[in-house]
């Protein structure tokens, strides 16, 4: 699958989503929450957090960039927080 693409033509494109889910995105969050439960993925997303920041391996020598991974990861878990309420009120 693709994950990284540079040409200017797929910039704000998924690209990891098939044909199917490009039509009905709904069907990636379904299958996301059927295999991963809230907490666990809050525990994932704090150890890459903790290893992105902290570790001596940190690809993150600045503070800025500290700040900068902070920043993303609370608003990664906020995204993940809001699609898991879209569906358990849809499946309610």
């Amino acid at each position: 699958m693709r994950s990284l693409n540079k040409h200017p033509d797929w910039h704000n494109q998924p690209l990891r989503l098939n044909e199917e889910e490009v039509k009905n995105p709904r069907l990636v969050i379904d299958n996301f929450f059927e295999y991963y439960h809230l907490q666990e993925v809050r525990q994932t997303l704090w150890n890459w957090m903790v290893e992105v920041v902290s570790s001596s391996r940190s690809i993150s020598q600045e503070g800025q960039q500290r700040n900068d991974h902070i920043y993303f990861y609370e608003k990664l878990e906020a995204l993940i927080e809001a699609a898991y309420l879209i569906n358990n009120r849809t499946d309610s």
